[in-house]
């Protein structure tokens, strides 16, 4: 597994743990809508909450109790990382290899 964090253009540099710890739960969120994908990116930007898959944006502007559960969701595990704050711009990218070997 591997997930790259950046926030306003920078690279947040994580652990392998924490690395893990996200990929597991962006595709466990694109699977709960369906969608089988081994790459997650969650973007936040002043354009609001988007989370895209190799199949495209999810669309969860309709769906306002899941939409704040999946923002709660992804601001709970950033909370913790030194420097990120959830008004800036974030990028985060989630890839699982599907044979178990990182990529």
């Amino acid at each position: 597994m591997k997930t790259s964090l950046s926030v306003n253009d920078n690279i947040i540099p994580l652990n392998e743990f924490t690395q893990n710890y996200i990929a597991n739960i962006l595709c466990g969120i694109a699977r709960s809508f369906g969608i089988d994908s081994d790459a997650v990116t969650v973007r936040v930007d002043a354009e609001g909450f988007h989370i895209h898959t190799v199949n495209g944006e999810i669309d969860i502007s309709k769906k306002d109790f899941a939409k704040q559960l999946i923002e709660s969701t992804v601001k709970g595990m950033l909370s913790p990382l030194k420097g990120v704050f959830w008004m800036q711009d974030i990028t985060i990218t989630s890839k699982i290899d599907v044979m178990g070997h990182d990529t």
